[in-house]
């Protein structure tokens, strides 16, 4: 390892960014100055790293109201069969029309989050209508709002790219207080002429509730599985700033993040931690990764 290793250790608790969304696709964002508190989230040494290949972010933008949502349900749950850990899915609950609880009937859970409603209007995508997704933020015919028909396609298109970055996750849970260490180990491994951004966030698996599926009679399914739920972020709705301008070749970062569960109707066992590195200029994700935050 080479000796421009950048080690940036930051410990924070979970809060919620406000941020107001326009057109134009901004990112507000903040900067590394979270205090360390290694006492209460002593860093990890992390395994060499082996085996590096590039990994797939399938964002499932969905609702429990949306009656053809658990098509795009099928088309994510059918890319981790074919391809096993490479994909890396997260579906977020987005909405008035598709994911607002309604206390007089059966839906009455509230799936959404601030973060996951401030995404996808950054990115317009339940005004396209709901199944859809975004896939490593990247663009399909000219569009980053994809079709879940077309999600088979746009992943076999990225299947052999090759890494240029690699994200390691290390989460350490204390049942006791109802809380967890998460650690994030990011290396580069190639030179890179870019902002780069880093977002961590939690998803949780199993969720037993309701979902309407028009592909089914009655359209009512009351005890439908829910996978994959994005429960929220670790550092804002669009990360923090880990580079600018240039991050070279076998440079590493840590981030350490301390989240406390407590009050949260979340199910542990089912919960993983998942953080991606993506490019400011144009959005593009590099790398991604996920972790069960009980091993």
């Amino acid at each position: 390892m080479k000796n421009n290793n950048l080690v940036l250790l930051s410990i924070v608790t979970m809060f919620v960014l406000f941020i107001v969304s326009c057109d134009k696709i901004e990112h507000p964002f903040i900067t590394n100055t979270e205090n360390i508190d290694t006492a209460k989230c002593p860093v990890p040494q992390f395994p060499v790293l082996s085996n590096v290949y590039k990994k797939i972010l399938v964002e499932d933008f969905t609702g429990h109201k949306c009656g053809y949502c658990p098509r795009a349900h099928t088309a994510l749950r059918n890319l981790i069969n074919s391809y096993g850990d490479t994909i890396v899915g997260v579906a977020l609950h987005v909405s008035d029309d598709y994911a607002n609880p309604d206390p007089s009937g059966l839906y009455i859970y509230n799936f959404r989050t601030t973060v996951g409603t401030q995404i996808d209007q950054t990115y317009h995508i339940s005004v396209a209508g709901l199944p859809k997704g975004m896939i490593n933020r990247t663009k399909y015919n000219n569009d980053i709002v994809i079709s879940h028909t077309s999600w088979q396609t746009v992943v076999q298109s990225m299947l052999t790219d090759q890494p240029k970055s690699a994200v390691q996750i290390i989460n350490n849970y204390n049942g006791s207080d109802s809380s967890f260490c998460t650690h994030i180990k990011l290396t580069f491994l190639e030179n890179i002429t870019d902002t780069l951004m880093f977002f961590c966030g939690l998803t949780e698996d199993s969720i037993i509730k309701p979902q309407k599926n028009y592909d089914v009679t009655p359209n009512d399914i009351p005890a439908y599985t829910h996978m994959h739920v994005f429960r929220g972020s670790l550092n804002g709705a669009f990360g923090v700033a880990i580079s600018n301008n240039i991050t070279l070749k076998d440079s590493t970062l840590i981030k350490s993040y301390l989240y406390n569960l407590k009050g949260k109707d979340f199910v542990h066992k089912n919960l993983k931690v998942f953080a991606y590195i993506y490019k400011l200029n144009g959005d593009v994700v590099l790398q991604v990764e996920e972790k069960n935050i009980i091993q």
